[in-house]
């Protein structure tokens, strides 16, 4: 036995990897591979690197824990731009004997090729440097870490740099001690290493990924700042060493296993360290302005003394204590397993209100809650990680001048709404998240005059500085809390109380569809109001934008590209990549249907939906969905049949095909055809989408609600969940249903006609609904602002159906003709059931800030237009001046 099995090769280092593929190429492509390397239970891999003349080469090492008996497996792989990685060959020998067979400490050897079929790699021969060298405590993991903070150390640059000490009285020139700026700079390097670390131990943990890639987004802007700083703060340095000392544990053996056992405190500390980061990054702008001579004049010492006292005011020392704390009981959680039940810390504001403004009621401001962001609509962790990436280091760039405003445009389905919905869940995790907003036409309260009162009632609820400003602004103003001028409202409820405070970090403000707002003439006045501000510079220093749009002329024209506003585009993301994520997205959502692998081996079925994509993730979400059935009688590999014999012929888009197709399949007669156009006409003309159950009670009588929904789960949202309400999954395919020739044989169009229906059926539900004291009130001497469960009364006694009729009966009525049926109907409702329905009014307008008192009065200007010359006219005309303010009274008040 040779007497290399014996060596006790405790530490074992592989470097210097070069591959060489000996028959020359056909084609002259480069490929990409990487070589895996395992011993034992220990995995290491290089990097993917780039073939230059058959020849490919790596130079980091490589660290491994072994003995002489210890098996190396080789195995190289191939890379392709879009798919899996390919083994191409493997070698495996023990390091005894691979020790006996190196020269000069250099180990050649053949691969065994694993791609039979494959000429190109008729002989792949791999070359490496192997070293082993007994250790007392070695291990592979701690090697890893220790060589990269190592390299760290030993690459700082020592400046020698002069400081300056200002007095009252006198400049003096101090030259500084080098000890200081060694210890500064040395503490950046090793948590900016030991950071990198990390994110290349996490790269595969989608989970986690986003939270590291925006730590060290900040981190690296951190560090950058605070080493073109020449004076140096004792404060931040401990600061910083503390963030360093989390990340410690990397240079622990198996940091990965700890990391993927422990995730729950991992997100938490990676939250708390990007805290950390914009504060550091904020912390020099408050310094004393330093001149480019080493001397320091009386103003700069005026000025040393005013940063000095607003910070004393602001007890920087404290706040950095908190973040020190919180560091430490995280990285104690982390490392002990206890899963601790806390709060990051963060501190937004660099000054604090001494005297706080009474908080005020403020929910009669123009608001949309709906309009939030979905945590489910988001892009499925692991893609498009990288363009991810880039738009967070634009929203994270807090120097003075930098950009605002990031501008993202694509075509219909290209994936815009979820990247929106991913940096809102994103920077809503990290505390940062100023507001969201998601346009919709299915949604009348998603509408322009909505959104900046949105906006200010969001940043109020995230920070109480802000809130204590801005109720300052509006306490004594109601007509400004009423406004819905886009121009007003952002003047007045955002920019004018940001210029009184001084913020640490950003705050991320999302708005999702912005072409959703309306037509062109519907967003004029939106469009001109930020325009208006971004060109004049008054945007809050702190507040950052990402927009998504369609690429319409109207907003491209209203935000061009310049100093304020960085413009992105869907198809900057190079196909590839967008197929590869599509790739991911298919396999994901169709894990479970193992038999599509009978027909399509080799996951074959998947790459053709990417192909037929056309790089269109809505494609492949609506694909998936219809393959999955939901109602629908053929099994999912006939389902799949279906979808692959889509061609887009004659400049069809892909969506519109697609749409074509699943329709066809749904409602192939002409009967059934009709049916569903009568059902999605009303869908699309509501103002406010309703759930199943109220679409049903409303006019299920006359029309087969229950015939059609059900088995358009692809297609529309609330299908399979009775309190969502029933809206079209993507805004394509409300573009689909009204454009004839698009939609053909389903085409819906909206006419006033069925205004008349719709209007009669919401008659007929309040007349059978409404009654006295629907809320069952105990107490009539109570006003309504003054019951504490009345919103919870209020949803009880008023569901959706009847809510939404007494509020849009009129809306739908008002193009119907005026004909002595119908207007002795309408009198009739209004003679006998006008107080009930006043009553129901107000209630909805205390207890939802989608409807208030106006709605009634509004109705009822309608109702006296609609009815000239008719005795109903005087009626409302009436009811217009006497109707009371809710507020002040009692339901049952308002009924007497």
């Amino acid at each position: 036995m040779d007497t290399t099995q014996n060596i006790a090769a405790k530490s074992t280092t592989i470097k210097d990897i070069e591959l060489r593929i000996e028959k020359q190429r056909k084609f002259p492509v480069a490929r990409q591979f990487y070589v895996e390397f395992s011993v034992g239970d220990t995995l290491r891999s290089t990097e993917i690197a780039t073939e230059a003349n058959n020849r490919t080469s790596w130079d980091k090492p490589l660290y491994f824990v072994g003995d002489g008996c210890s098996v190396l497996l080789v195995q190289l792989y191939e890379q392709y731009r879009i798919g899996n990685p390919k083994l191409v060959g493997s070698f495996s020998d023990t390091i005894g004997d691979i020790l006996g067979k190196l020269k000069d400490g250099v180990l050649e050897a053949t691969l065994r090729k694993d791609i039979p079929d494959e000429p190109d790699l008729s002989e792949v021969v791999i070359k490496f440097t192997l070293t082993a060298e007994p250790r007392e405590e070695a291990n592979a993991d701690e090697c890893h870490a220790t060589d990269a903070v190592t390299l760290a150390q030993a690459t700082v640059t020592v400046h020698d740099s002069p400081a300056v000490i200002a007095t009252p009285c006198s400049v003096v020139d101090v030259s500084m001690d080098t000890t200081p700026m060694i210890t500064y700079e040395t503490t950046l390097g090793v948590l900016s290493r030991r950071m990198e670390i990390f994110n290349k131990i996490v790269n595969g943990i989608p989970e986690i990924h986003s939270y590291a890639s925006l730590a060290w987004s900040v981190i690296s802007v951190a560090s950058d700042v605070l080493l073109a700083q020449k004076n140096r703060d004792d404060r931040i340095i401990r600061l910083a060493g503390a963030m360093s000392d989390v990340f410690a544990f990397v240079e622990d053996a198996e940091p990965l296993k700890r990391i993927e056992a422990h995730m729950k405190t991992v997100i938490p500390l990676l939250q708390q360290v990007t805290e950390c980061g914009y504060f550091i990054t904020e912390y020099p702008k408050a310094n004393f302005r330093q001149s480019s001579s080493v001397t320091v004049t009386t103003t700069d010492f005026c000025m040393l003394g005013i940063w000095m006292a607003k910070y004393k005011m602001s007890n920087i020392d404290a706040r950095i204590t908190d973040y020190e704390t919180k560091l430490q009981e995280l990285k104690t959680s982390l490392l002990e397993g206890v899963l601790v039940q806390t709060e990051i810390t963060v501190i937004r504001m660099v000054n604090v209100i001494e005297h706080v403004v009474e908080a005020i009621d403020l929910y009669d401001m123009p608001y949309a809650p709906e309009a939030r962001y979905a945590q489910e609509k988001g892009c499925l962790p692991g893609t498009r990680e990288s363009f991810l990436a880039e738009i967070c280091d634009i929203l994270n760039n807090v120097n003075e001048g930098a950009p605002q405003v990031c501008l993202l445009t694509g075509v219909a389905g290209s994936g815009k709404s979820a990247v929106a919905h991913s940096i809102a869940r994103l920077y809503d995790g990290q505390k940062r998240l100023g507001s969201s907003y998601c346009f919709a036409r299915s949604n009348a309260s998603r509408n322009p005059e909505n959104l900046f009162g949105t906006i200010a009632r969001d940043l109020s609820d995230l920070d109480p500085q802000y809130k204590s400003v801005f109720c300052g602004i509006v306490k004594e103003n109601r007509a400004l809390r009423a406004s819905t001028s886009p121009s007003r409202q952002l003047e007045k409820l955002i920019i004018e109380p940001s210029q009184h405070l001084r913020t640490i970090g950003p705050l991320v403000i999302v708005i999702d569809a912005l072409d959703e707002s309306g037509d062109s003439a519907g967003r004029r006045q939106l469009l001109q109001a930020l325009s208006t501000q971004i060109a004049n510079n008054n945007l809050p220093t702190n507040l950052r934008f990402l927009i998504t749009t369609r690429p319409e002329s109207d907003i491209l024209a209203a935000l061009p590209p310049g100093p304020q506003i960085v413009h992105k585009q869907m198809s900057d993301i190079p196909d590839n990549v967008v197929d590869g994520d599509i790739y991911k997205f298919i396999r994901h959502s169709l894990h479970q249907y193992t038999e599509l692998e009978s027909s399509w081996p080799n996951e074959e079925w998947c790459w053709l939906l990417v192909r037929h994509s056309q790089h269109l993730f809505q494609w492949a979400s609506t694909a998936c969905s219809f393959i999955k059935g939901f109602g629908i009688g053929l099994n999912p590999g006939k389902r799949l049949e279906i979808l692959l014999q889509t061609n887009n012929s004659n400049g069809v888009s892909p969506l519109d095909e697609l749409y074509r197709s699943i329709l066809w399949q749904l409602f192939a007669s002409e009967r059934s055809q009709r049916r569903f156009r009568d059902v999605m006409t009303v869908i699309l003309a509501l103002k406010e989408p309703l759930p199943l159950p109220s679409l049903s009670t409303l006019f299920g009588g006359y029309l087969e609600i229950q015939d059609v929904i059900p088995v358009l789960a692809s297609l529309l949202d609330g299908v399979l969940d009775e309190q969502r309400p029933i809206r079209p999954l993507h805004p394509s395919f409300r573009d689909f249903l009204l454009h004839k020739a698009c939609s053909l044989d389903f085409h819906v169009h909206t006419l006033p006609k069925d205004s008349l229906s719709l209007g009669c059926g919401l008659l007929s539900c309040m007349q059978n609904m409404l009654s006295f004291n629907i809320c069952n009130l105990k107490d009539s001497r109570l006003r309504n602002s003054d019951i504490p469960d009345l919103p919870s009364r209020v949803s009880t006694a008023i569901p959706a159906h009847l809510s939404y009729s007494c509020q849009c009966w009129m809306y739908h009525l008002q193009h119907a003709k005026c004909d002595p049926v119908l207007l002795d109907a309408v009198t009739v409702f209004f003679k006998k059931f006008f107080p009930y329905w006043l009553e129901a009014i107000s209630l909805l307008s205390l207890s939802s800030p989608l409807s208030s008192i106006p709605s009634a009065i509004e109705a009822c200007t309608i109702l006296k237009d609609w009815a000239k010359g008719q005795e109903i006219a005087t009626l409302a005309s009436e009811a217009c001046l006497h109707s009371p303010d809710p507020s002040q009274l009692s339901t049952l008040q308002i009924v007497g």
